[in-house]
């Protein structure tokens, strides 16, 4: 793979909340974390990178990362870029989910990760993320009951608006240049077949250097690292389906194991066969 992806970050508690503002723009290469994540747009121009497909982003959005779902932020500097982050542990939305009301399913992704909510719901629910932030910020009597309460308003907020009728979900960046969108239909038409640059070029009758060039501008990553992702994603869902992982190494296009389980090792922490990689010490978060 072009980029080295890693596991950021450990929680240790339910869950965390942060209030950004910086005008530097992000320099985050993709990653994963072993927890949810919920971002809350307050300022900023750019977008998210979510399972290899682009979003762009408007203030007042929400961008849903479900746990080992890989991402990485995309905003530019000289503007200002403010959010409200929040990172959830699985085993707080587990263990305040009911029959009626599972809250992990607020961060599956299903129907894309972005929501755009209509004016009065956006003001509600970011409304409910300051109350959060306030409370945590104090030493009230009752505070851990308050924040558990006033961030399980909030998931279940944002569960109502997933499925409302009417609710925005701005779906991935489609590439302007027509032939760039060509390719990148071929490619996931082909994933598990060998797929040579020169021979691609020469398929779609352009340059192999303007090809690649234009290819980054449209997607923000490399035609091998695009390659690489989408296979390690295929990879991952065909051993979730029960497939031994020699047999998903293969069927997902690559041609070495080894090489597989090193790739699939940088992107989800984990070797195929599910052993988890042992947490440094750091315990810093990233977005």
């Amino acid at each position: 793979m072009d980029e080295a992806y890693e596991k950021r970050g450990y929680l240790l508690e339910d869950f965390r909340l942060f209030h950004l503002r910086d005008s530097r723009g992000t320099k985050v290469d993709s990653h994963y974390h072993e927890f949810c994540k919920l971002l809350m747009l307050i300022s900023g121009s750019g977008g998210y990178v979510v399972e290899g497909r682009r979003y762009l982003l408007q203030p007042g959005d929400l961008v849903l990362i479900g746990r080992r779902c890989v991402h990485r932020p995309e905003f530019e500097s000289g503007s200002p870029y403010e959010r409200i982050i929040a990172y959830i542990s699985p085993e707080f939305l587990q263990r305040e989910s009911v029959a009626e009301c599972s809250l992990e399913e607020c961060f599956s992704g299903a129907e894309g990760p972005v929501l755009r909510l209509e004016d009065t719901r956006r003001r509600q629910l970011f409304a409910l993320a300051a109350s959060l932030e306030r409370e945590l910020s104090g030493d009230e009597y009752g505070r851990s009951i308050v924040c558990n309460a006033l961030l399980l308003r909030l998931l279940v907020e944002i569960g109502r608006e997933q499925r409302r009728a009417g609710t925005q979900r701005p779906g991935p960046v489609v590439p302007r240049d027509g032939k760039i969108l060509d390719i990148l239909r071929y490619l996931d038409g082909h994933l598990t077949e060998e797929v040579r640059i020169d021979q691609l070029a020469e398929r779609f009758y352009i340059s192999k250097f303007h090809m690649m060039r234009r290819f980054r501008e449209e997607t923000g990553t490399t035609v091998h690292t695009y390659l690489s992702d989408r296979r390690l994603m295929l990879a991952r869902d065909l051993i979730a389906q029960g497939m031994a992982a020699t047999d998903a190494c293969f069927r997902s296009g690559f041609r070495s194991y080894s090489s597989f389980s090193r790739a699939y090792g940088k992107l989800f922490g984990t070797t195929p066969t599910g052993r988890a990689d042992m947490p440094s010490a750091a315990e810093e978060l990233y977005e």
